[in-house]
């Protein structure tokens, strides 16, 4: 990226995103700093090599060149030697996206074709080794795999102690008294031995120890918003399936009496009405799945009696994060004062942290700056609309030019008109709210009573004053401000300590921080400032200025780094 400067660029930095995949967008470091560093201003162009280099994904690739517009910067290419055009942008990344999914198609493919040839497409399991089979030519033949005799004999015994009624729990404590090292030389979790019976996941549920290969049971899609890759099953119709006597660990009698125990246990399971703990479908409270252990990093669950503890310190299972050593962290917390404790520090932090008639200036300003705005941006608007009606119109042509040469049908092109037709819907409501705004008297609209009513509101909601849909989207928007909290014994060894870490808490206690380091910083410099006059170092005037210049550009840097602070706030503290 770089500043012009006459005819030529002045280089202001470069980004690179190594080893990480361009569908991806959030995990990219080199991009999300690139456009972190845009708009810090003094940026005109970003030059990349070619348009796959920025983006491998159609809604990523629109979204990365609007932000780039919107800062009034242009994107180059290498490979094209000039400025790269809406329409540029979304035929090539079109293009792209449609040759990764070939890729993938053809990968998926060529696995289940050496499947069906007796070669393993996957990992190697526990109780397999590398199989040393050779051709003709005395190459090693890849994907071959033969039975490892001492891993076999462990997986046997976890299915006869399963079989005869030890839980997974209790066969991972027993291994690992007796040191015996689990897969990929970690130590043995319940998890591994259990895994998911559906999925086929798991020391108990591994076909190939039968003596059948299965493959494609599963795929992969990466979630949009979290952009993680989540299982889902394939239909059993689409499996590859390839009988392996060779490979057979486990034989029939005890692969069935562990298939009944699974069953037996699933249905005491089900049908328990006593404990509401121990049914299929558990609710879903605020806080769930965002609760850590502070020793162990583990999670923290609903345990018994509507209270909270360390999962990892209640299986007491041996921890490679802990050397081998067992979590010690025994507190546990109700519920309702977990919730409560971290629902207290929100509004605590909104009014200790901030000066509220600072907020309250700042929203009245972005509110004034809509509505004085709405009337200048019609034009703007309809020149929107205007713009992605061509742009659709293009992409129809390629389209229908397509058709025509009897070229095979491009899905993205069509997916990419149906995007402009949203896009334009949401312009021509946009454009519709513009032409209805009126003023409205901020004075009164906007006041501190207002906002700390607000605030009081979704407190009170989620306080168990509403039922489970009411509280939905007050969870929600909850969780998108804390992240995480972790628990653990307070330094008296009295109570609980929870540390709770998200944006609302970091972005308002790291305000609060700011202040404190940039007066601190400003007292350094004032001292320097005296001492260099005491020395004769700052004789004159001109002096003076360049060294307060110096400074206050100093101190614009050092806010810019303080911006990237981050802060816990005890909860109930």
């Amino acid at each position: 990226m770089g500043a012009r400067q006459g005819r030529g660029w002045n280089l202001i930095q470069i980004f690179s995103d190594a080893a990480v995949s361009g569908t991806s967008f959030k995990s990219r470091p080199g991009i999300q700093a690139l456009l972190k560093r845009c708009e810090l201003g003094g940026t005109d162009i970003v030059l990349c090599v070619t348009i796959d280099r920025i983006s491998r994904d159609v809604e990523h690739s629109a979204g990365i060149l609007k932000t780039l517009n919107h800062l009034d910067i242009e994107l180059w290419t290498v490979h094209g030697g000039g400025r790269v055009t809406d329409m540029e942008v979304g035929i090539r990344a079109v293009l792209s996206q449609e040759l990764i999914e070939q890729i993938r198609y053809r990968t998926r493919e060529g696995m289940k074709s050496a499947v069906r040839k007796g070669k393993a497409a996957g990992g190697l399991a526990y109780g397999y080794r590398v199989g040393q089979q050779y051709d003709a030519k005395g190459d090693r033949i890849p994907g071959m795999r033969e039975i490892d005799t001492d891993q076999a004999s462990i997986i046997q015994e976890i299915f006869r102690e399963y079989a005869n009624g030890r839980s997974p729990i209790q066969i991972a404590q027993e291994l690992n008294r007796r040191e015996v090292p689990g897969p990929r030389g970690y130590k043995w979790r319940d998890t591994a031995i259990r895994g998911h019976v559906n999925r086929g996941t798991g020391i108990l549920n591994n076909e190939s120890y039968r003596g059948r290969t299965i493959f494609n049971r599963r795929n992969f899609r990466k979630n949009p918003k979290t952009e993680k890759r989540e299982a889902r099953m394939n239909a059993e119709t689409t499996w590859v399936v390839v009988d392996k006597p060779e490979l057979r660990i486990i034989d029939d009698a005890l692969w069935d009496r562990v298939k009944q125990r699974q069953v037996a246990v699933r249905d005491n399971y089900d049908s328990t009405t006593t404990n509401k703990l121990n049914r299929t479908h558990r609710p879903s409270y605020l806080l769930s799945g965002i609760l850590r252990c502070a020793h162990c990093g583990g999670p923290y669950a609903i345990s018994g009696k509507d209270r909270y503890s360390c999962t990892n310190r209640g299986k007491k299972l041996p921890l490679d994060s802990l050397d081998g050593g067992i979590c010690t962290n025994s507190k546990t917390i109700s519920r309702q004062e977990l919730e409560d404790r971290v629902l207290t520090c929100i509004p605590n932090a909104l009014w200790n942290l901030v000066n509220i008639e600072t907020v309250i200036t700042a929203t009245k300003q972005s509110l004034a700056a809509r509505q004085a705005k709405a009337g200048t941006s019609i034009p703007a608007l309809e020149q929107k609309i205007v713009a992605k009606q061509q742009e659709q119109k293009s992409v129809l042509k390629q389209i229908t030019d397509r058709i025509q040469a009897n070229r095979p049908v491009i899905a993205s092109l069509d997916d990419m008109v149906d995007e402009l037709e949203l896009k334009i819907r949401e312009l021509k409501q946009e454009l519709e709210v513009a032409r209805s705004t009126k003023p409205i008297n901020l004075a009164d609209d906007v006041t501190p009573e207002v906002v700390q009513r607000v605030i009081n509101s979704v407190m009170y909601y989620m306080r168990e004053h509403a039922d489970a849909e009411t509280k939905q989207p007050f969870i929600t928007m909850i969780r998108g401000l804390v992240q995480q909290v972790v628990i653990g014994p307070a330094e008296n060894g009295n109570g609980v300590e929870l540390f709770v870490h998200g944006a609302i808490v970091s972005i308002l206690a790291t305000m609060d921080t700011i202040k404190a380091m940039e007066a601190e910083f400003r007292t350094a410099q004032e001292y320097e400032f005296h001492n260099l006059i005491d020395k004769g170092v700052l004789d004159t005037e001109p002096k003076r200025k360049k060294f307060l210049a110096l400074c206050a550009e100093e101190l614009e840097g050092k806010r810019r780094e303080w911006q990237d602070l981050q802060v816990s706030v005890v909860a109930g503290a």
